[in-house]
């Protein structure tokens, strides 16, 4: 009975503070930009497989060029955010494209609202018990908790980011932006997605507000056209 109202006290903590930066996050991406996918570049120096990254609990280090043959899916993502009810569906996309050679990276970051506050260790259980809560578990990769943007930025982030324009002009408020320099592609909020090839090159880059079950539409497509190619 202690470790319950515990829980409860520490989520009530997690549900005020939500609500307080939710306006943080609508007043940064109220505005949609006409197009939500941009295909990335078609010359691009260098792959995904120049880059490695340690998971979520800091045990393993992962090499990306052990995934040379799959589509590989990057998305920023944040526990106290208010898109974070898409954590499950990347889960469902990972589940339901399986059978594509899809596998999905999620990169805790906290440059957008400081939506992302805790240590490495607090990540799952905040998934699991606050936001989306109901005892979800991500059924897909997690990596260590680090920027997407600015000078401390990961490589493997600069690298995407280089390879894909953005689609939008905006950048929103300055107020919400905690790194120097800001650059023209730099990631706008929590939940931009980044679809990389077999060949471990990008090919798509989405807006964060994209709903994922577009982009999932947008990623079948893709392989459709494979096919005829």
């Amino acid at each position: 009975m202690q470790s319950n109202s515990k829980l409860e006290k520490v989520s009530d903590h997690q549900r005020g503070w939500d609500r307080a930066q939710r306006w943080s996050l609508l007043s940064c991406s109220q505005i949609l930009p006409s197009v939500l996918l941009m295909d990335c570049y078609k010359y691009v120096k260098g792959t995904i497989y120049d880059y490695d990254a340690f998971t979520l609990n800091g045990k393993e280090h992962i090499q990306f060029k052990q995934y040379v043959g799959k589509h590989v899916f990057f998305v920023n993502v944040a526990t106290y955010c208010g898109l974070t009810a898409q954590h499950p569906e990347l889960s469902a996309l990972q589940e339901d494209l399986k059978p594509f050679d899809l596998v999905v990276f999620g990169f805790p970051c906290n440059q957008f609202g400081k939506q992302e506050p805790g240590e490495n260790s607090e990540i799952l259980p905040g998934l699991k018990y606050v936001r989306p809560g109901g005892g979800y578990v991500p059924n897909f990769q997690l990596f260590e908790k680090g920027d997407v943007n600015g000078e401390k930025e990961q490589k493997v982030f600069t690298f995407l980011k280089q390879s894909c324009p953005h689609s939008s002009e905006l950048m929103g408020s300055i107020k919400h932006r905690s790194w120097e320099p800001v650059m023209v592609h730099d990631i706008r909020w929590n939940f931009e997605k980044f679809l990389v090839g077999p060949d471990g090159v990008p090919v798509m880059r989405w807006f964060h507000q994209a709903p994922v079950s577009t982009v999932k539409s947008d990623i079948l497509a893709y392989f459709k056209q494979l096919k005829t190619e």
